[in-house]
């Protein structure tokens, strides 16, 4: 009962600084993707009010982050759910990645939209990098990438590589060839957008293997995992990429 007053305290927070305009609040719903209640408040906002805290903010730290995953896991509301993230961004380096570990995975039973989804990859992506989760995080993202649930299947390839401009120690290339290879197909638009992006990221990596690797599945990469895997590329590059699928498509159209 606790945690369901701590998200009406939270929600009584954000109410002053929500958006009036309803129909505004509707269209970030709708650009989001999300079935949840959108209030509309600007980032800055949502920031100032986790700084200022909540009654159990004096709470040992360890009680803190459980409270904010049950929050997270109960609330119907997008900004409610985002103070469980702005907590992350101020503690993650409070608690080791064996605690991340027991608590963040199942944060995705209760992912809708790609914000609330690429939020949750910032973190999880961690404890790939990390040798002691590592092998656990792994075997997780193996059970993701052939999920039923959407959210699982694109966090299963986003974490790999979230921004790989800005590690310093990265995936072996071998495992992001398998997990992305087997979503070329997939039928959610979100999966896809996952998959060229982590084609993106992985070329900034490993760019000779996944350039070879994007000219053997040519002809199976949608249109929209496309475009953004070639987004770093030069222009030589992606004419030459597209070339390759535009000689299919004539081909197909011949016959």
């Amino acid at each position: 009962m606790k945690v369901k007053s701590y998200i009406t305290e939270i929600e009584e927070a954000l109410k002053p600084t929500a958006l009036v305009d309803k129909d505004k609040a509707q269209k970030l719903k709708k650009y989001i993707g999300t079935q949840l209640i959108v209030l509309g408040n600007l980032a800055k906002e949502q920031s100032k009010i986790h700084k200022i805290g909540f009654s159990f903010s004096s709470e040992n730290s360890e009680t803190i982050y459980q409270l904010y995953s049950e929050i997270y896991k109960l609330s119907n509301v997008f900004e409610v759910k985002n103070q469980a993230f702005l907590f992350l961004d101020k503690h993650f380096s409070t608690f080791s990645p064996e605690v991340h570990l027991n608590i963040l995975p199942d944060w995705i039973k209760h992912v809708d939209n790609w914000a609330h989804s690429d939020s949750l990859s910032k973190f999880l992506t961690r404890l790939v990098e990390n040798n002691h989760t590592k092998n656990k995080m792994i075997n997780i993202l193996n059970t993701w990438n052939a999920s039923e649930n959407e959210w699982e299947r694109r966090q299963s390839l986003i974490l790999l590589y979230y921004y790989a401009r800005t590690k310093t120690e990265h995936i072996e290339f071998d495992l992001g060839r398998r997990l992305i290879t087997t979503l070329l197909k997939d039928n959610s638009y979100y999966v896809q957008k996952a998959v060229g992006w982590s084609l993106r990221e992985s070329y900034n990596v490993y760019p000779s293997e996944t350039y070879e690797l994007i000219q053997q599945h040519i002809h199976t990469i949608s249109a929209t995992a496309f475009t953004t895997c070639t987004e770093k590329m030069s222009s030589s590059q992606k004419e030459l990429l597209k070339q390759l699928r535009k000689n299919r498509k004539s081909l197909q159209y011949n016959r």
